[in-house]
């Protein structure tokens, strides 16, 4: 019950789903001054009920609760994000039997084809590139489009229930993790009900939810020792988004080369399976010139990149993205590669994931909120909780589309990745912060 001698914790949840339906349905990205007070206010009362939840029936509530809260965002269009034009758009072109990859958005307005028209292409924001999207994410789309070929609003619908079954999986995950690892079920709330997964993932639509999903199959199966269903789980996230490459080198030393090696080419046979459709040579460099150009143009929310960004402007005059993209890449695969090969054999491979995942972000060019999210998942079955405090501080980014028009915000960027910093360095040093968050739960660690 909500009320059963708890009317603080009932007025938490009933707020916690209201405020969901408030800045899903009725908040833009440019109203700044409703978004961020709104997330905020949000995020208390989802804190609250992590900190107040402890016996097994509040914590099963909770868990059904943070469930709730992504399906009441069903029927709400995204509206911080408008990538899921560029989703409908290649379903729809999938669905007229062209290749997404082989043409430019421009190439295929005005063909008389179903689904495409002006509407839908004025909305993209990708209109100069090819499609980066992996084959797996691009079934999604078809999917979406062969259910409503001629309606943004039900294609939407559609890809928002697919992300909500494996958002349903990811926490049947989670809970499965933590019983594995002997960790309280309370921790799994740090991304059940964490505002920015709930808002960014159910509400708009990144495919994040798969990534995490088919980490942490890849996880279970790990720790049961069946090591080529893991491998084959990991090619699915790798195949849905390139990112969790990062966390092979990882296996290194927990299993050693022969095994690394043979999990590795598992994971490679994955992705040879379901990238066929790019075995046209024309397809994959289309691809790579879009993604180069997207890498060499985009920056946003960056830390270590926006330190070389100043330098370039300082010394040169200009912003040196096209050259300092290059070394931010160098150096992310270096220190990756470095912590690897030094992190503990024993260590918990989802806390180890967590690190390099940092690593991989503090070198990005580009870090838009939603990128901390498998990480955030991960962090779950680790001791530390800096992850959890980035994720509340990562949605005042959306401060840069104030007013309709953007801007970088520099001082925003500076607090962001200052007050992250001094956490991760507060807990490096011992500062238990789980128990800030669950002052009741006993600490395992």
């Amino acid at each position: 019950m909500l009320n059963s001698g708890k009317p603080w914790m009932a007025l938490a949840y009933v707020l916690a789903a209201g405020l969901v339906v408030f800045l899903g349905y009725f908040v833009e990205r440019e109203a700044a001054e409703f978004l961020l007070p709104g997330f905020g206010l949000l995020f208390l009362a989802c804190f609250y009920i992590i900190r107040q939840t402890e016996d097994d029936a509040s914590i099963d509530l909770a868990y059904y609760w943070g469930m709730l809260l992504r399906v009441l965002l069903l029927f709400a269009l995204p509206a911080l994000s408008d990538d899921f034009y560029r989703f409908i758009w290649d379903g729809r072109l999938l669905l007229n039997f062209i290749d997404p990859y082989k043409s430019l958005p421009e190439e295929m307005l005005n063909q008389g084809l179903t689904g495409i028209d002006q509407g839908l292409f004025d909305a993209l924001n990708s209109k100069p590139y090819y499609s980066i999207y992996p084959p797996l994410n691009q079934l999604i789309f078809f999917i979406s489009a062969l259910f409503s070929p001629n309606s943004i609003f039900w294609s939407t619908v559609m890809l928002k229930i697919i992300i909500l079954v494996f958002e349903w999986g990811n926490l049947k995950s989670i809970r499965s993790l933590l019983t594995h690892y002997g960790l309280p079920q309370s921790y799994g709330l740090l991304y059940v009900l964490n505002p920015l997964a709930i808002l960014e993932l159910a509400g708009n639509l990144h495919f994040e939810a798969l990534v995490i999903y088919f980490l942490l199959q890849a996880l279970l199966w790990y720790e049961k020792q069946k090591i080529h269903q893991s491998a084959l789980f990991f090619g699915l996230a790798v195949a849905t988004k390139f990112v969790p490459l990062i966390a092979l080198p990882l296996l290194l030393r927990k299993l050693g080369w022969k095994k690394t090696l043979i999990y590795g080419l598992i994971v490679a046979a994955t992705l040879v399976i379901t990238f066929l459709p790019l075995i046209n040579t024309d397809h994959i460099w289309a691809i790579g010139d879009s993604m180069k150009l997207y890498f060499q143009r985009f920056e946003f929310n960056g830390s270590m990149y926006y330190l070389a960004r100043w330098y370039g402007f300082e010394t040169k005059g200009h912003n040196i993205i096209a050259t300092s993209g290059q070394w931010m890449f160098y150096l992310t695969i270096g220190s990756i590669l470095l912590y690897s090969f030094i992190a503990k054999p024993k260590g918990r491979w989802a806390g180890q994931m967590v690190w390099v995942w940092t690593l991989y972000l503090l070198f990005a060019t580009t870090v838009h909120p939603w990128y901390l999210l498998p990480m955030l998942a991960m962090s779950v079955f680790s001791q530390y909780r800096f992850v959890y405090f980035w994720s509340f501080l990562v949605f005042f980014t959306y401060l840069n589309y104030a007013g309709g028009s953007y801007t970088d915000r520099l001082d925003v960027v500076l607090i962001e990745y200052g007050i992250v910093a001094l956490i991760t360095i507060l807990e490096l040093f011992g500062l238990k912060i789980q128990r800030f968050l669950s002052p009741k739960t006993h600490l395992p660690f």
